[in-house]
Parts: C-alpha cells; structure tokens; sequence
C-alpha cells in the first residue's frame, strides 16, 4: 500500500481501523483528517483489483489437420450423425475412391459437397460416380424409410446425378440386374424427380420390362408421393 502522510509533518503514519497515528511528531486523527490526496491513496489501495487473462488458441491448425479414416467415415453416414463432421458423405466419397478424385487439388475437393463431386465424377467417368452412389446409398440404407435423410440423399446429394445424361445407359443397365438399387431409388421415403427422369428414359430408350419392373416397385411404396404419369407406348 502507497505511504500515507501526516497532515502536519508529512512523515509516513501507520493505519489503525478508521484513525491513523504519526510515529515522528506523535500527532493522530480519523481518517477524514487526512489531506484529501492521502485520503484518495486510501481509497484507491482499498478499492478490489480484478485481473482478467484471455488465452486465444488458435485451434485452425488443429481441425485442418484433423481427419477421419474410412471406417469413421462409413459409421457417421451409417449412423447418420454428422455431429462430428457435416462433410462425411462427400469425404467418405473422397476416401473410398482415391483414384477418382486425384484430378482435384485437396483445396478444390474442401469447396466440392458430395453432390459437386459426384456431378464432377459422373462428366469424365460415369461408371465410377454410380459405384459412388451405390456407396451413400448401401451405408445409409437403414435411414431411406426416414423421410428427412431419404430428402437428403435423393433430393439433394444424389439429385443432379441422377438425372445427368452421362450416366443414363449405364444406370439403367445397373438397374436391370441390381435389385437392390432398384429397391433404394424407387421405394425410399423420397419419390421425385429422378425416378420420374429414370422411368422416362426407359420409354425413350425402349427398355419396357425395365421400366414396369420399376413401376411396380413405385406401386409398393409405402411413402405418399405425387403420380408420376407416363405416356402409353404405342404397339
């Protein structure tokens, strides 16, 4: 505490309580004696101190460097929770086909979600983006009766693909032998656009028993939807 003086002969006195005693010329009083600079010095040495100490960490470093392996990957969008990344379908795509996404800088593919990658993919290499749809619908099939998840994967990552011309032919060709595709697009919670632009390419390309096999798998869906009219084929 700063020297509080006497108001007479300014030698340092000593605090007792509310009065104050000079040692030199024995003189005391109340603390209100005191001249008003001394009294300012009590004041201030009584008034509480409060020292703040903000620590800032710089945790980019950390999350740029933080990744998750394939198997993390496929567990998040098994178990559909992305609370630990929002990205892991696109970067479970980037894991499981390495070779299709070297074309990318690793700064291009962090500005790609999995639709813009599968897009991107299917323009050079149209076999690989159906092997990566395959992939997002196979680890998350358990969620294509929930009609939130089904919106997700079939009206938004999965959407552009599936009405990309480049993947027409081989889509249907994969159709007709794999069931199991055939049952995640036409009788998930999700029924829109894509199978409509499916189904018309059937009548286009005259794949007939392709076409009413995926009818009658729409026809079994459980899920509400709006009708999705065809034309009659002329004999």
């Amino acid at each position: 505490m700063a020297n509080i003086r006497c108001p007479y002969c300014g030698s340092p006195v000593m605090i007792q309580g509310s009065r104050w005693e000079c040692g030199w010329c024995g003189d005391f009083g109340s603390i209100s004696s005191l001249h008003p600079s001394e009294k300012a010095k009590l004041i201030q040495a009584a008034s509480p101190t409060i020292q703040v100490t903000v620590t800032v960490t710089d945790t980019s470093a950390e999350e740029a460097l933080r990744s998750f392996s394939r198997t993390e990957l496929e567990d998040m969008v098994r178990r559909w929770d992305f609370s630990e990344n929002e990205w892991a379908c696109r970067d479970l795509l980037i894991a499981a086909f390495p070779e299709a996404v070297r074309h990318w800088s690793t700064e291009e593919l962090s500005e790609m979600d999995a639709m813009d990658l599968l897009v991107e993919t299917c323009e050079h290499d149209p076999e690989t983006a159906i092997q990566m749809m395959k992939l997002l619908l196979d680890t998350a099939e358990s969620h294509l009766q929930d009609p939130e998840a089904a919106y997700f994967l079939l009206g938004n990552e999965l959407y552009d693909l599936c009405l990309s011309g480049y993947i027409r032919p081989r889509l249907l060709d994969h159709l007709k032998t794999d069931d199991r595709l055939a049952r995640q697009l036409f009788q998930s919670a999700y029924v829109g656009s894509p199978q409509e632009d499916i189904l018309l390419s059937c009548s286009q390309m005259g794949e007939r028993d392709l076409r009413q096999k995926l009818l009658d798998l729409l026809a079994c869906n459980p899920f509400p939807h709006d009708e999705i009219e065809l034309e009659t084929d002329e004999e």
